[in-house]
């Protein structure tokens, strides 16, 4: 492990901090004081065999990385080579990622047209400058605080590979790229042109779109073995709100063969749009591209050949699985009686090539048909025909049960509140909803997620609840059961197999799970005055999570006391007062104390390595003790410590997961939050081991590995760390920080929508 850059500087950039690292490079933020901005710079791998020479195609290629100037590709300003440490200095973006857009839950199909547009102009741009990407994925697509999509990385793998000819920067040899985003012929080693970046595409859009990679799989390889070989996922199965376009769009972006794909990101963009509409298959745009009847998209062949099975050909000799179109010869060879043909359209009178054919000198006109998979047996097809329609049948008949029931099951509909339709109000009575146990029927799922601002997104989603009689509708609210607070999130509208959704976007930058803690699903009736609204379905969490989630992600004043900071005794048991909330103020502390971390780690001597390692535990502990014996007790940071916002959050999260109404479900949710803290404990108490021990080294040199180990764990704290290297930091053990719990905290206010049931 190289020793971090944090507190150190590269050219005219102070670092200030680490941003993340991987096989192909780290990042970190920086400073560029001349100019007062903030940078990115992104450190390749060092390289042994480094000489003038490399150096010099280094600058070449980012000298034609840097030529490229479009609204949604990240401008690279500039590189360099410090010291042996070849560099590359970029904008630096703080809203995030597509990646930390994934975790927050699925992306409407909207947003991901939005994103795919930007982006696929971006990448056209880049393809007709001679320039292929090689690493599209979630992290490589970066978001500004306005929603607008950057294509960040641009040349990294060539770079990492070298130029044609030349030496590479890595030393032990293999693939360089992103095994889950890598296309059939690049996970193979042949060589890429656009066509490559474009199926990277397709699998970006596919885990936007389903939340899931397509070809999921324990290892590495086994995953790059999947783009190979296994068949393309059909999306729909994996999210079956998505039209059945979009199946058709992503098997084409997904197709194996680099000729059976869009030509351009563009033209994928433009039928995605019309897939997601439902209008791709009645007005085809001139990018759609229909295969022949009878065939499918070029697949590999596989690596053992099939069986041979007895179909609707008995006794013809037929050539072997494939796919043919209209006149073309099959392919030489002896075929046993009784093999059935593949997948394809044969004219009346073909003729069979050379061959054992002893009774049958030309092939029979198949039946037409609609093939999606090669070399399927005619009786396992019909198979499937009958279970898709018992299938059919069973789904009728719930449907038919559920219509005719009386409304609300011949239950008493909780109390009606008068609420005019899209207004917020508050109900002078409002309608008792009883928390139902974890093993009644669900009938959807509310999720909150981050759009623009921290929790302003929520996303109602129902599934198989009863279709409302003509004329009426469903619409929902969100509740705060403490207070009362009602906020009308409109209405939603349903299929005819009573499934739909509804998402809501706060545009006064309310964090709005840390705000209510009940969905109200009720029918409403638009033509009555004024308007009736019976509670349907409802769902709710225990008030003291969205107590939490406020004191913990919002309130500025969650837990403080009227002490004043000033002068007080840092050990002292009482509550300073402070601003912020309570990951505010731990963040403050762990960011202060992960650079004061690094300026010990590149410190040139003795007595500062030991300054900057009291500050860093000072720090992290919230006390003013005097370690490096200077007889002045310095502490850098606000004075409370690490430890202090991290007990508090553990608090507020015993108070959720304990109140009377909790359940397994809500306990799950709040592990999101509560992992992520136990591992910036751990986190803390091993930094300051490690300063601590810093402290009696007698020389930089001696210290060295406590110093590289500290200066990471540090900014662990902070920011997490990909321990299973999948390119997302997740709340796990051992990866998430303080900083995740933005990510994931929204999700401890996520609820279940069940059947309302009234009060006794």
């Amino acid at each position: 492990m190289a020793a971090s850059l944090v507190g150190q500087k590269l050219g005219k950039y102070d670092v200030t901090k680490l941003i993340g690292h991987g096989g192909m490079a780290t990042v970190y933020k920086a400073h560029q004081s001349d100019i007062e901005r903030n940078v990115a710079i992104k450190v390749l791998p060092p390289h042994p065999g480094q000489d003038d020479q490399f150096v010099e195609r280094f600058r070449l290629e980012a000298r034609t990385i840097a030529r490229l100037q479009h609204p949604h590709i990240l401008p690279l300003y500039d590189y360099g080579d410090e010291n042996g440490v070849l560099y590359l200095v970029m904008a630096y973006i703080d809203g995030g990622s597509v990646s930390d857009r994934v975790r927050r839950g699925l992306v409407p199909p909207r947003e991901v047209e939005t994103i795919l547009k930007q982006v696929a102009g971006a990448l056209d741009y880049a393809h007709r400058q001679g320039i292929i990407h090689r690493d599209i994925k979630p992290d490589n697509i970066l978001l500004d605080r306005e929603g607008h999509a950057l294509l960040a990385d641009f040349g990294i793998v060539k770079l990492i590979e070298g130029g044609a000819g030349g030496q590479s920067l890595t030393i032990t040899g293999g693939l360089v790229g992103t095994p889950a985003y890598m296309s059939p012929e690049q996970a193979q080693g042949l060589a890429v042109d656009n066509r490559s970046d474009l199926y990277s595409l397709g699998v970006v859009v596919f885990e936007m779109l389903t939340g899931k990679q397509p070809y999921p799989a324990d290892t590495p390889m086994q995953v790059v073995f999947k783009h190979v070989s296994a068949p393309i996922p059909p999306i729909c199965e994996v999210n079956p709100a998505l039209p059945g376009d979009v199946d058709t769009v992503m098997r084409r972006i997904l197709a194996k063969s680099p000729t059976d794909r869009y030509p351009t990101a563009q033209a994928f963009a433009e039928d995605f749009g019309l897939a997601i509409r439902g209008e791709l298959s009645k007005t085809p745009s001139a990018n759609t591209f229909i295969f022949p009847q009878g065939s499918v998209p070029t697949q590999p062949t596989p690596s053992t050949p099939p069986p041979v099975e007895t179909g609707s050909y008995p006794g013809i000799p037929t050539p072997p699985p494939g796919v043919y179109v209209p006149g073309q010869t099959p392919q030489p060879g002896s075929y046993a009686p009784g093999q059935t043909p593949p997948p394809g359209t044969y004219p009346p009178g073909q003729t069979p090539p050379p061959g054992v054919y002893p009774q049958y000198p030309t092939y029979p006109p198949p039946q037409p048909t609609i093939i999606t998979q090669q070399g399927t047996n005619p009786l396992v097809l019909l198979g499937g025909f009958a279970i898709i329609a018992v299938l059919i049948v069973v789904v009728v008949l719930i449907v038919v049960s559920q219509n005719n029931r009386a409304p609300d099951d011949d239950r008493t509909p909780p109390q009606n509140i008068g609420v005019p339709t899209g207004q917020a109000a508050q109900p002078t009575q409002p309608p008792v909803v009883l928390l139902p146990t974890p093993a009644e029927p669900n009938f959807g799922r509310t999720n909150f997620s981050t759009t623009t601002t921290l929790g302003d997104t929520v996303n109602v989603q129902l599934t198989d609840v009863r279709v409302p009689p003509q004329g009426q509708v469903y619409t929902a609210w969100l509740q705060n059961t403490s207070t009362q607070q009602v906020l009308s999130l409109g209405e939603i509208t349903l299929d005819a197999l009573g499934n739909g959704a509804l998402t809501y976007r706060a545009e006064d930058e309310s964090v709005l799970p840390a705000l209510y803690n009940s969905v109200l699903i009720g029918l409403d009736d638009p033509s009555a005055a004024p308007p009736a609204i019976a509670i349907a379905y409802s769902g709710r969490v225990p008030v003291e999570v969205t107590q939490a989630l406020r004191d913990i992600l919002v309130d500025p004043s969650a837990g403080a006391s009227a002490a004043p900071a000033g002068e007080q005794d840092y050990a002292s048991t009482a509550e300073p007062a402070y601003d912020g909330s309570l990951l505010d103020g731990a963040l403050t502390e762990a960011e202060i104390a992960a650079r004061h971390s690094g300026l010990a780690a590149g410190a040139t001597s003795v007595g500062s390595m030991r300054a900057h390692a009291e500050h860093t535990i000072n720090t992290l502990n919230g006390t003013r003790e005097d370690y490096d014996g200077n007889g002045r007790g310095e502490n850098p940071g606000r004075g409370f410590g690490v430890m202090f916002f991290v007990e508090a959050m553990w608090e507020r999260l015993d108070a959720a997961v304990n109140a009377p109404d909790s359940n397994a479900l809500i306990q799950s949710q709040a592990e999101l939050i509560r992992i992520c803290v136990a591992n910036a404990s751990q986190w803390k108490d091993q930094v300051v081991t490690l300063e601590t021990a810093i402290l009696t080294a007698d020389s930089v040199a001696a210290a060295q590995p406590n110093l590289v180990e500290s200066t990471m764990l540090a900014q662990a704290l902070v920011s997490g760390i990909d321990l299973n290297e999948n390119g997302q930091v997740e709340p796990f053990e051992g990866e998430c920080g303080l900083e995740q719990i933005l990510d994931y905290g929204v999700s401890v206010g996520n609820m279940h929508i069940f059947a309302a049931q009234p009060e006794g």
